[in-house]
């Protein structure tokens, strides 16, 4: 040890082959060989290996270099505590979500459909979501989110790239064959560096345990992976929600259409979520899903429920979700969202979404959410850091990247804004929102140009929203170009005008030297409690209105954000 430490980087850990070979698979970092290295009194040159600790710069292949006794000394120990069982302390203590590339960071491959009917491919798609719902429970475990796996259903890419582009260590794949009554799932989980089975097992069960067998396997994921469990994290893996095989079915089925994010599909999942709870009325999954669906159809676009209604149809949903389980995740992060997008109670809204994090840490769609809570609150360093950790969990979102580009934006980071942005574009060049965004950053810095382009091509993806439109026409104003702009005008003023159309005229006027027309608007929204008003504080099309008039502060202190 002695001989081999001083290869090591500092606070680093070298081992020879025969260690590396004795504590391959047993510690959560990658175990790397640096090569062959000569060593004093050793005739024969020694294959070295490093330990890829986290907190060691990228370049895991160092070079020879001399250190003072001190480093000595810490290697050894942390050597021995390593070749006792002590380093899974250090594991178990250091934040999981810096340590990327690390065998507790996980991702779960779309499970395969082999059941002789096709149409099964709901089953193992909810199945999957279903098994990264579970393992985002334990504390110890980084999982990566369902949209950035999905991605794979259909690849021929190897377990090493796929591990590259999702930064993870461990990989958990496998198939799923639906008999009538019963499920085979079948489950590997892979060390991606070394190519290695670390586990694998295989499941004959009923559709009635499915739960269970669900917290089976990532028990045993986190057993193998050496994440000690805490009561709290057992409790919500071992709780069974249903042991109806239709509730079951019929809610796999609304998540599967649900997933698309249509305003068709939406409608469709709503029947297959409200076909789940006629089967089984205290079954709490579906609901949360439904006041999902229902907050989606109300305050974004996908659906023409009367807000009123969708907006009812949602409170009641997610109430009884929680009377049913009040430790569902999805369920405060649902009361989370309606709070902050609907009710604007701030306080509330803030509540959910932590307890809906603290319920089930890798959650997420809860972090993004709680990421643009805190920034309308202009709390952009805690905003940027739970959208980091969105990240983390879901790289391979256009929302959550799209999301992140918006908080630099939010920061005046324009160049950070404008790379995560284009980013987002090659995950999704037809994503009408990372378009619109870089649009308006573009708009900020006055390259008007740039901004056009952006902009047009956003409107033309999102059947002429609106909002896009007068953003667009903001950018005409700049250009000096009144003629464009009353084109604009007069197409957002063509009846029926509904409160998205009046929102984007007060923008519109606001940057016309219409000021008190404009906020006569935005007043008459703010009693609407209109969405998009929320943003106030950060959002670009504002800034005209700002510190030039007092209705511009009364506004906020009406909706509680002063």
């Amino acid at each position: 040890a002695a001989r081999i430490e001083p290869l090591a980087q500092p606070g680093g850990i070298c081992v020879s082959e025969d260690v590396a070979r004795q504590i391959r698979n047993k510690v959560a970092y990658p175990v790397i060989k640096i090569g062959p290295e000569k060593l004093k009194n050793i005739s024969m040159p020694m294959e070295i290996y490093c330990i890829a600790l986290p907190w060691l710069k990228p370049d895991l292949r160092v070079k020879k270099k001399k250190s003072g006794k001190k480093l000595m000394v810490f290697g050894l120990v942390l050597l021995a505590a390593l070749l006792t069982g002590g380093i899974f302390f250090i594991i178990r203590n250091y934040p999981v979500k810096d340590v990327l590339n690390s065998k507790l960071r996980i991702a779960v491959l779309p499970l395969t459909n082999i059941s002789s009917n096709s149409g099964d491919e709901y089953f193992a798609d909810g199945l999957t979501e279903e098994l990264i719902s579970s393992l985002s429970k334990i504390n110890g475990l980084n999982v990566i989110a369902r949209t950035s796996v999905m991605k794979y259903k259909t690849t021929d890419k190897d377990i090493s790239q796929i591990g590259k582009e999702l930064m993870v260590g461990s990989i958990l794949e496998g198939s799923v064959r639906k008999m009538e009554n019963k499920a085979r799932i079948t489950v590997q989980l892979i060390n991606v560096s070394t190519q290695d089975h670390i586990w694998s097992m295989e499941y004959d069960r009923d559709l009635k345990d499915i739960f269970i067998t669900q917290s089976e396997i990532a028990k045993n994921v986190a057993n193998e992976l050496k994440v000690r469990l805490v009561s709290s994290e057992k409790e919500q893996l071992e709780k069974t929600t249903t042991e109806n095989k239709m509730a079951f079915e019929e809610y796999l089925i609304g998540k599967y259409f649900l997933n698309q994010k249509t305003p068709e599909s939406i409608q469709t999942a709503i029947l297959h979520f409200e076909n789940s709870i006629k089967e089984d009325t205290e079954f709490a999954l579906p609901y949360a899903s439904l006041a999902y669906c229902y907050t989606l159809t109300g305050v974004a676009g996908y659906g023409d429920i009367p807000r009123n209604v969708a907006e009812t149809k949602a409170r009641n949903a997610v109430m009884k979700a929680l009377k049913i389980d009040s430790t569902l995740a999805e369920a405060h992060a649902a009361l989370g969202y309606i709070k902050f997008r609907i009710d604007w109670d701030w306080k509330g809204a803030e509540k959910e979404l932590k307890r809906a994090i603290e319920l089930k840490p890798g959650y997420s769609t809860a972090h993004e959410w709680y990421a643009l809570f805190l920034a309308i609150q202009v709390r952009l360093d805690e905003s940027l850091k739970e959208m980091q950790t969105a990240y983390q969990f879901d790289p391979l979102s256009p929302s959550v990247n799209a999301g992140l580009g918006r908080i630099y934006g939010f920061r005046n980071e324009n160049d950070k804004a404008i790379a995560q942005l284009k980013k987002t574009l090659k995950l999704d060049s037809n994503f009408a929102e990372a378009h619109f965004t870089l649009g308006m950053t573009y708009t900020g810095i006055k390259e008007y140009e740039k901004a056009e382009t952006e902009l047009k091509k956003a409107i033309e993806l999102a059947n002429r929203r609106p909002v896009m439109l007068s953003m667009l026409a903001v950018v005409y104003v700049k250009e000096n170009k009144p003629d464009e702009v009353k084109k604009l005008l007069a197409e957002l003023e063509t009846p029926p005008v509904d409160n998205d159309k009046l929102y984007a005229i007060a923008v519109i006027k606001s940057y016309t030297g219409q000021l008190n027309e404009a906020f006569n608007i935005f007043e008459k929204l703010l009693d609407n409690k209109y969405g998009i008003m929320i943003y106030m504080k950060v959002q670009r099309e504002f800034f005209e209105m700002e510190n030039k008039n007092l209705r511009y502060d009364q506004m906020l202190k009406k909706m509680g954000l002063e």
